[in-house]
Order: structure tokens, then sequence, then C-alpha cells
């Protein structure tokens, strides 16, 4: 997914528009199965095992999904339109997901590890 992000960077800084979108169109089925993934599995596990309330956290996290895809879906749309509003908008996006992807990596995952090693899996 980052790897798609950074390509997409450097393809909206050559002023490639329409590889701006044809990556967007490649990352999207990622991105979808990547909400999936963690809101099926993690998340499912993090609230079965420490509750709702002692996971608002990682629920919080993952609630960053949504404005991700959005802002993913808003990137596309300008690939075809306006190219300094594509830039702004693409720095954007690179953020969120920067800061979920640290998000993940830091909190989420290593709090979901040590309730699946309780577990016995």
């Amino acid at each position: 997914m980052s790897e798609g992000l950074q390509r997409m960077k450097e393809a909206a800084h050559s002023r490639d528009f329409d590889g701006v979108s044809r990556i967007l169109k490649q990352v999207d089925p990622v991105f979808r199965q990547h909400i999936a993934d963690e809101e099926g599995q993690i998340l499912r596990l993090l609230i079965q095992e420490l509750g709702r309330k002692n996971a608002e956290e990682e629920i919080n996290v993952f609630q960053q999904h949504r404005p991700i895809y959005r802002m993913m879906q808003t990137v596309s749309e300008l690939a075809s339109k306006e190219p300094m509003e594509l830039e702004t908008e693409q720095t954007k996006l690179n953020a969120l997901f920067e800061e979920h992807t640290r998000a993940e990596e830091k909190r989420v995952f290593p709090r979901a590890l040590g309730c699946y090693g309780q577990r016995g899996g």
C-alpha cells in the first residue's frame, strides 16, 4: 500500500496525472482488503479480549480507514482535473496514511499480538 502511494507521489510530482489515477485504481482493492482484514480479524480480537471500552484507542485508529479511503477517491477524481489541487490532496493523503500506519504499528498491532498470545494462539 505504501509503495503504491509512493509511486502515486512520484507520478504527481512528474505531472503524470493519468498515472496517479491508474495507480490509485491498482491500490484501491488492496486497501479495501486491508480494511476488511484488519477490522474483521484484529479489531474483532481486540474487542473480544479487551471489551469495547478498553479497545477505544484501537477503534479510533481503525476509524481512520474511512477518511483515508475518501481522500483516495478525491485524489483520483482530481487527477483528471486540477493539478494544484491534486498535489495538495495527495500530500494530505500521504500524511493521513503515514499517521495511520504509525498508529497501527505502535499501538494496535502490539496490543493485538498480546491478546492473541494470551489466547494461546
